[in-house]
């Protein structure tokens, strides 16, 4: 069992891993060329500084460490990626080196997101979670693709989105994938400002319909003209696949595949042509995510618009323009990181692997819990610190997770009812849609495992403590069991049919198991 704090993860990073991403290092040839990437040693230096003595978490006073480091990152991240796509001239002249082009207009929209989350929850300039959710996401799911559980890192075993074979993902090297999940995991949330606007305008106009009974409000955002022209053909690069369309005879002389694992896989591949083909299910998806403006979505749109890594993606949207071989590599990596923001925010998506980056963000994002601030819509009445999280397991085939939540400070029967029927909605409901049956799902070889210790105010010494395991299989049933056994205020008759009566509505109630 791995206890998962930012202590802890940042001695992982800097320590264990180092091995790792040195031993990765030495394996490229970069011939003279400079190597930077999100976990190198400045970066791991960097981190190494954020933990003072005898704390566990990373404090809220060192939010501008915080944002520089993850500028830091996006700027390592970008220049990693062009580094190693060999159209560029990086790898082959010494004296070139990439820059990472639009990152300055990301910072000001980062800067201007702090603003408004400050404005949002009544709060000085310092005091908001948007930059450490980031980072701890990012951090959790570096040890996730580092962490050796079943004597192979998970990193090994990533896999493309929709594509049936390796031959993209084998020739993905090691720092562009740690690139990919670092945009990833620092983006994925950047369009949480406009989806709450769009909630506030909402409210808004409720609250005046008191005083107007037709209050004239601007209370919704839409796109026109260009705009709509500019996000349809985001949708459209994120609801693409490569499909091969022909063997060509042209050589590979020109192509710089020092940094290739498999050279003789790459010489086979790179003689190949490809077709772009939208596929109808994720546009309509996407699309329809856009209309109710999801924040994942709009966080792709945004950082698609305002990097240049992503305006120079080779994409035509004529079914008949060939992609060559490495046209399509760079094409799918830019896709995974888009496709893999939108997707966390959008439901009717449904995840069949766990080796995708769609799978990981989703559970990334799902598990940070911990050093949250009290606006958590996840549990009400909680001090920031009152969630711990442990790893069992974190392989292809098996996730498995403790969290232990402090809930003494919830005295009220009905608050703590509420975090139970929260914890049934947003997790066992909401994973249950994600990780749904449907087409194709009987390739699922994973499940998902969580157990959930909650404390609660004790009385002299009698316990007072509950347990919820529940579980999403991919072949057998699932579950969703609450223990009151050990809880003096909880294992009564009248309690229980409060907690089932909370929990009577929802379809999988057929599910619940209540001791």
């Amino acid at each position: 069992m791995f206890n998962i704090n930012d202590k802890n993860l940042i001695n992982d990073i800097c320590n264990e891993f180092s091995h790792t991403i040195e031993e990765n290092e030495k394996s490229l040839k970069t011939d003279g060329v400079t190597l930077v990437h999100p976990i190198d040693k400045e970066v791991r230096d960097k981190l190494n500084n954020l933990i003072t003595s005898g704390k566990e978490t990373m404090e809220y006073s060192q939010v501008k460490e915080l944002d520089n480091l993850w500028i830091m990152l996006m700027n390592k991240s970008i220049k990693c990626l062009r580094l190693f796509d060999t159209r560029e001239p990086f790898l082959k002249n010494c004296k070139k080196t990439p820059v990472a082009y639009g990152l300055d207009k990301l910072k000001k929209y980062h800067n201007r997101y702090s603003a408004f989350e400050s404005l949002l929850y009544g709060a000085s300039s310092y005091y908001r979670d948007h930059v450490f959710h980031a980072v701890r996401t990012w951090m959790l799911g570096i040890f996730c693709l580092l962490k050796p559980m079943n004597n192979q890192k998970f990193i090994d075993k990533i896999t493309i989105d929709g594509c049936s074979n390796e031959q993209f993902t084998k020739n993905i090297n090691f720092f562009e994938k740690i690139s990919m999940w670092t945009v990833i995991a620092l983006c994925h949330d950047l369009g949480y400002p406009l989806e709450k606007s769009q909630q506030i305008l909402d409210k808004t106009q409720q609250m005046m319909q008191e005083f107007i009974p037709n209050p004239n409000i601007w209370n919704n955002f839409t796109f026109s003209g260009v705009q709509d022209n500019i996000n349809e053909y985001i949708i459209k690069f994120m609801s693409t696949k490569m499909v091969l369309a022909k063997t060509s005879e042209r050589t590979n002389e020109s192509e710089n595949i020092e940094n290739v694992e498999d050279k003789s896989e790459y010489n086979k591949y790179n003689s190949n042509l490809y077709y772009g083909r939208v596929q109808p299910k994720y546009y309509l998806k996407y699309t329809k995510s856009l209309e109710h403006f999801d924040h994942g979505i709009i966080s792709s749109t945004i950082i698609y618009k305002m990097l240049l890594y992503f305006l120079e993606s080779d994409f035509n949207l004529n079914d008949d323009y060939e992609y060559k071989y490495e046209d399509a590599r760079q094409f799918f990596i830019r896709r995974e990181m888009l496709r893999a923001m939108a997707s966390h925010t959008c439901s009717d998506i449904y995840n069949i692997y766990l080796t995708t980056f769609s799978s990981i963000l989703f559970l990334c994002d799902e598990l940070q819990e911990w050093g949250r601030k009290s606006w958590n819509e996840l549990y009400c009445g909680l001090q920031p610190n009152a969630v711990k999280l442990s790893i069992d397991k974190f392989t292809p085939n098996e996730v498995n997770v403790c969290e232990e939540i402090n809930m003494e400070q919830v005295d009220e029967e009905d608050i703590f009812i509420e975090n139970l029927k929260r914890i049934f909605q947003r997790q066992y409901e909401h994973y249950k849609v994600i990780f749904r049956d449907g087409q194709y799902t009987e390739a699922r070889q994973f499940n998902f495992i969580k157990k959930m210790k909650i404390q609660l105010k004790q009385s002299g010494t009698q316990e007072n403590n509950i347990e919820i395991n529940y579980a999403l299989n991919a072949q057998d049933t699932d579950k969703f069991e609450i223990n009151l056994e050990k809880s003096y205020q909880y294992n009564k008759d009248e309690a229980k049919q409060k907690i089932k009566s909370s929990l009577e509505y929802s379809e999988y109630f057929e599910k619940v198991k209540i001791n």
